[in-house]
């Protein structure tokens, strides 16, 4: 684990952790707003994945170092088992957590240059948030299968859309940079 912490910078780790945080401090209101358009049916991260992936998609862009989205999913698990809050799973959080992390991550081999495209954060938001739908459909909540299919095109398009945030958004904090630098 040290050998991969070292290839983070202070500044990297530093981003990883304020967005972990930002995602997680963020979600319970995020999910009381998706509970209400989603219902009982479908898991409101399916609705909500568009706040959910921004965060990991701006510190995946921020970073551009593969392994991000696995210590973004790290950090978030570990915060929501500390202050035991946003029906708190124990060690399921591991898998809620991480495992889109992990998806993430794999997709991310198709591109050379990881996320560095409103494309390829398309690809990302959306692969981590299905990936999340997924485990909480069938691990927790044992969705039939057609529930489950519309909570997983949901999540594709949430997760897709929230990526695509998440990328434009470093897009606008490197153009104020930019500009910053010529001024």
């Amino acid at each position: 684990m040290e050998k991969v912490l070292r290839r983070f910078s202070t500044f990297d780790l530093l981003i990883i952790a304020l967005l972990s945080a930002c995602g997680i401090a963020t979600k319970p209101f995020v999910r009381m707003l998706a509970q209400i358009l989603a219902g009982t049916l479908i898991p409101a991260g399916a609705v909500a994945g568009v706040f959910y992936m921004l965060w990991i998609v701006l510190a995946c862009s921020i970073t551009r170092k593969r392994g991000t989205a696995i210590l973004v999913g790290i950090v978030q698990a570990v915060l929501v088992v500390i202050f035991d809050m946003l029906g708190n799973k124990g060690l399921g959080n591991l898998l809620i957590y991480i495992m889109p992390g992990i998806t993430l991550e794999l997709v991310m081999f198709i591109f050379p240059k990881y996320v560095s495209s409103v494309f390829s954060g398309l690809v990302a938001g959306l692969t981590a948030n299905v990936t999340g739908a997924f485990l909480m459909g069938v691990v927790f909540m044992h969705l039939p299968l057609i529930p489950l299919g519309i909570s997983l095109g949901l999540a594709a398009i949430s997760g897709g859309v929230g990526g695509v945030i998440g990328f434009k958004v470093y897009d606008v904090i490197k153009q104020l940079n930019k500009v910053k630098a010529d001024s």
